[in-house]
């Protein structure tokens, strides 16, 4: 009972972990905004899950698991939810109910998909995840090359679409398909790929397309996108039996939704200064759409580390490590801490250069080709200390994989934070940046204590019951329950994938939703008897009273 009563305390610090350290993400990624900035949320949320699980299985694939998530947050960062809120500031109890409705779809997409994917770092061999390196690299290669070309602008020029980002999709479904003919032995990569993109052209076509949905005109429809992108992806689990990712993204799904409509409730309370906020000066001014986007990944990270920590952790077997690390790591490394960091802390320049904070040129060099100067500096070191780590000659890498984990979330955690502070420096003297930026020091400070005070013990783990019917290869020297190259890890230890099953907690927890939503319209509605500033109609004028 101790041992039990131990493993669910430390489970509860990582649900704590997982909640705060989205949290101070999330807020640094409304500094940056769109995918990039998503990255760095999932990146950290994947992290603190690995940290707080005590199982070796998952601490070996930290970085596999930083980079899913960080992927998997990205694919939301295409959705605007802007002008949602505007509805929400409304008067009009239809128009607001309506906002809350979109904002619960958003966030329950962004987090579904989000879950989903990173379920699939702990669930699938290690054979089947490194498939991915080659089709990664290209289609980034790819998209850089649209970007500096200008193929990007030309083509949105060319095709509008909505706004949507349809040259993403088209892109990935090109590597895939091209990536597939060249080098057949990542098909497997290919296939889920191509799944996605096509998913999300379907999700586009019929409910924009064909249907003429809008959520937000005359906004971006990328959301349509990602519903069918979530709804291949959901289908792409289930024909493949991964009851654990399927089951995953479904929780990740409500609490996204919670999240997202929850936190845009404190914003109209704060806009509206209803309550306490309006009698005290203290709590005015406080920049209520930062405490929103922080509330967001707050509530997301807590539920989805619930469901991986307190829901999956102990279920799942151990997933295959069928092949050594192989260049996915390296990757991973390249991916976190370069793509994802210069991809926003190059934002930084464009905002100082904007606000005339720095000098256009130096030395009749103009500025810009400095910080490049800078940041291919920066950049050699990264890439020499990983292909030192890749060689075993880097003394400095901690030899543990849990100690790597720990390094690696304390650099994805502080380096954001300081490029997001000074960012935000020159305009400090705001007493609602300044209280933002203070709060996020103090939180991302809890999370590294937390992870500080994180043991570095893994529990025990029992070898894995396989199913009869799954065959066996030989062992190739690995230890028990990791020899056979098929095995997905998505068998909980239970048996079948019947024990994957949502509870009817979370079947309750779904009926309850729209009455939710109904809850925050009426008490948003209360809050102020004129529209908020900042608020949009989505429905006829005569809805407004």
């Amino acid at each position: 009972m101790a041992k039990i009563s131990n493993l669910r305390c430390y489970a509860g610090a990582g649900v704590i972990l997982s909640a705060l350290a989205m949290s101070v993400g999330w807020g640094i990624r409304g500094d940056y905004g769109h995918e990039a900035g998503a990255m760095i949320p999932g990146a950290l949320l994947g992290l603190a899950i690995c940290l707080a699980s005590r199982r070796a299985d998952w601490w070996r694939r930290a970085t596999t698991m930083a980079m899913c998530g960080a992927i998997g947050w990205a694919f939301g960062g295409q959705m605007s939810y802007g002008q949602i809120t505007g509805y929400t500031a409304c008067s009009s109890l239809l128009d607001v109910t309506y906002g809350y409705g979109c904002l619960l779809l958003i966030g329950g997409l962004w987090a579904g998909i989000g879950s989903a994917i990173l379920a699939l770092s702990v669930t699938q061999p290690r054979s089947y995840l490194e498939h991915f390196a080659g089709p990664l690299v290209v289609y980034w290669i790819l998209r850089v090359f649209m970007d500096l070309t200008g193929v990007t602008t030309w083509l949105v020029n060319v095709w509008y679409a909505n706004d949507t980002d349809w040259f993403a999709a088209l892109s990935a479904l090109l590597v895939a398909g091209v990536y597939a003919i060249v080098v057949p032995r990542d098909r497997p990569a290919c296939a889920l790929i191509a799944v996605l993109a096509g998913g999300w052209w379907a999700g586009y076509l019929i409910l924009t397309g064909l249907l003429g949905l809008h959520m937000t005109p005359p906004r971006s429809d990328n959301w349509a996108g990602c519903v069918g992108l979530f709804a291949a992806l959901l289908a792409y689990l289930y024909k493949q039996k991964n009851h654990a990712a399927f089951t995953l993204a479904l929780y990740g799904f409500l609490a996204g939704g919670i999240g997202f409509a929850a936190g845009d409730f404190v914003n109209m309370l704060g806009r509206a200064q209803a309550g306490p906020i309006g009698h005290y000066e203290a709590l005015q001014g406080l920049d209520y759409w930062k405490w929103m986007e922080q509330l967001f990944g707050l509530i997301m990270g807590l539920g989805v580390g619930l469901a991986f920590l307190r829901y999956a952790r102990a279920r799942l077997t151990p997933p295959a490590e069928d092949q050594n690390s192989g260049n996915l790591n390296t990757v991973g490394l390249l991916f976190l801490l370069l793509v994802m960091m210069w991809s926003n802390l190059s934002k930084n320049i464009r905002n100082w250069a904007k606000g005339h904070h720095i000098p256009e040129q130096l030395f009749s060099m103009r500025i810009e080709w400095w910080f490049l100067l800078v940041a291919v500096c920066l950049s050699a070191i990264v890439v020499i200390a990983i292909v030192r780590y890749r060689r075993q000659s880097l003394p400095l890498a901690p030899s543990s994989a849990f100690g790597r984990a720990q390094l690696l979330f304390m650099m994805l955690l502080w380096i954001p934070i300081i490029g997001a502070l000074l960012q935000a420096f020159p305009g400090m003297a705001a007493k609602g940046v300044f209280f933002v930026h203070t709060t996020c020091w103090i939180t991302g400070g809890i999370c590294s204590i937390i992870v500080l005070s994180l043991s570095g013990q893994p529990w025990p783990q029992p070898e894995p019951e396989l199913p009869a019917s799954l065959p066996r290869a030989k062992s190739r020297g690995l230890p028990p329950g990791l020899a056979c190259r098929s095995f997905r890890g998505q068998f909980p230890r239970q048996g079948s994938g019947q024990a994957w099953k949502p509870g009817i907690k979370y079947w309750i927890a779904l009926l309850l939703v729209p009455l939710f939503v109904l809850v925050l319209a009426y008490l948003t509605v209360a809050s102020h008897k004129e529209p908020l500033f900042g608020s949009h109609l989505r429905f006829v004028e005569t809805n407004q009273r």
